[in-house]
């Protein structure tokens, strides 16, 4: 069994701004389709054959805290933020590539699928400083599509607050680093060019002129210690107004949405590839959708969800009002980025809703005399484990009760179940603010609706969708 592929759609899991400030050419309002490949898939360029089942869940159980750190880092000042977590997450964000065509002719780049990441950009001949990459770099020459963006372009944003972009010789360039400066920096020149999209709806490729980075100087990037990497840049796909979904918000109705493939249907996992849908691309049910409006905080390319309470199987916690909330507005994420569900311990109420979600559990699992897995004995970060019972199937589901729906995540996937016959409960501690993860986004579908400001899901058989 293998614990990946939900852990990044994502996935994904991404933003979108309602209309663009930039005003780029398609034929029509059209949609879209990425096909997404998992860093564990042997198709993936970042593929490691040799790691065992526990080393790819730990992997991503650290990536879930790094993400905290940092949401605590950028959140509360004066923080100390765990340098541990901070290299992990710079060796092992990564986790979904996309294969994108761009140019004209098109030449191929493999990109990071960055979730909180803005500007797309990918390394550029000629280099002043390039990591190794073993296909071929990007070559703006080759492509008759291309167009440097010049300083008086409405495109180059120089002069706004907390613009990542400079004129420097009536060029407009950009430097961007990441995680508080310890990647990065990635410099070079602000630029358009063709990206070819694929369109399930046409049945080929759909030609979008976006605003991307072309990078000749990039520094202190993992893939410099990669073997055979190939690798170009990222794919931005969080809120800001210079990640793909941004852009192309007017020509995808302003929705997208994924599916995250349950692991037990995803083996090996290029048998169910993993799609992220834009536009038309995006097949809505009749019928009326659970919706849960979203609240965007200033400063802030997350999806903030208001949650009253949760239950754990028919019984409800009864949390007091508030308890998510951060400055009185929501402060609950949905984050398909984050591979696993966090709860924090010291909410807004007072409540540990973590350490009170994790004993309804456990009081559960005790009723049924199941034998306790201790920490020493697995090695896990999880903090709630049990054996394994032959026929056991009362695990409970984790309703998260929204203003405006309920969203339920089946007892089959609130744990991790790992091959030593044991399976963890699947939620971690949050130091920052709680998200809920893509582990338990598994079979249900998720679509972000900009037009109405709002989260939209359904359970689905996540398998047949299909690229």
């Amino acid at each position: 069994m293998e614990e990946i592929q939900y852990c990044r759609v994502a996935v994904v899991l991404l933003c979108l701004v309602i209309f663009s400030r930039l005003g780029y050419s398609a034929s029509k309002s059209s949609g879209f389709s990425i096909r997404l490949i998992p860093r564990d898939s042997p198709e993936s360029p970042l593929y490691q054959p040799n790691l065992t089942q526990h080393e790819r869940i730990e992997r991503m159980v650290n990536i879930s805290h790094a993400k905290d750190e940092l949401m605590t880092l950028h959140s509360t000042p004066n923080v100390t933020f765990d340098d541990k977590y901070f290299a992990l997450l710079d060796r092992q964000l990564t986790f979904y590539v996309a294969k994108i065509m761009v140019g004209n002719p098109a030449q191929t780049l493999f990109l990071s699928v960055d979730t909180g990441g803005g500007l797309i950009w990918t390394q550029c001949q000629p280099c002043i400083h390039c990591f190794p990459q073993i296909n071929p770099i990007y070559d703006p020459r080759a492509s008759f599509s291309y167009q440097k963006v010049f300083c008086e372009s409405p495109h180059c944003s120089y002069e706004d607050d907390n613009s990542q972009f400079d004129c420097v010789n009536d060029d407009c360039v950009y430097s961007i680093t990441y995680f508080g400066g310890g990647i990065g920096p990635t410099e070079g020149f602000v630029s358009l060019e063709s990206f070819h999209l694929f369109s399930s709806t046409r049945g080929d490729t759909e030609e979008f002129t976006v605003l991307f980075g072309c990078s000749n100087n990039n520094q202190n990037f993992q893939y410099e210690q990669m073997q055979n990497n190939m690798v170009s840049g990222n794919l931005g796909l969080n809120l800001d107004p210079n990640s793909l979904v941004s852009q192309l918000s007017v020509f995808i109705d302003e929705i997208f949405s994924y599916c995250i493939v349950p692991y037990d249907q995803n083996f090996p996992f290029d048998v169910h590839p993993h799609v992220l849908r834009f536009g038309d691309d995006v097949h809505l049910p009749q019928g009326d959708i659970p919706t849960v409006h979203y609240v965007v905080v200033e400063d802030s390319y997350s999806y903030f969800l208001d949650v009253s309470d949760i239950s754990i199987g028919n019984l409800r916690l009864q949390l007091p009002p508030g308890t998510f909330d951060v400055g009185g507005k929501p402060g609950f994420i949905i984050d398909s980025g984050a591979p696993y569900t966090r709860l924090v311990a010291n909410s807004g109420s007072g409540v540990n809703v973590f350490g009170l979600v994790m004993t309804t559990l456990r009081d559960h699992y005790n009723s049924y005399e199941l034998v306790r897995v201790r920490q020493s004995q697995h090695g896990t970060t999880f903090q709630l484990c049990y054996f394994n019972q032959p026929n056991f199937r009362d695990f409970p589901s984790l309703t998260f009760h929204f203003n405006g729906a309920d969203y339920i995540v089946d007892g089959r996937f609130v744990n991790v179940y790992y091959d030593g016959g044991y399976f963890c409960v699947g939620i971690l501690n949050a130091r920052s603010k709680s998200v809920l993860g893509a582990y338990h986004m598994q079979n249900m579908r998720i679509i972000h609706n900009a037009r109405i400001n709002a989260i939209q899901f359904f359970p689905e058989e996540c398998a047949n969708d299909h690229f």
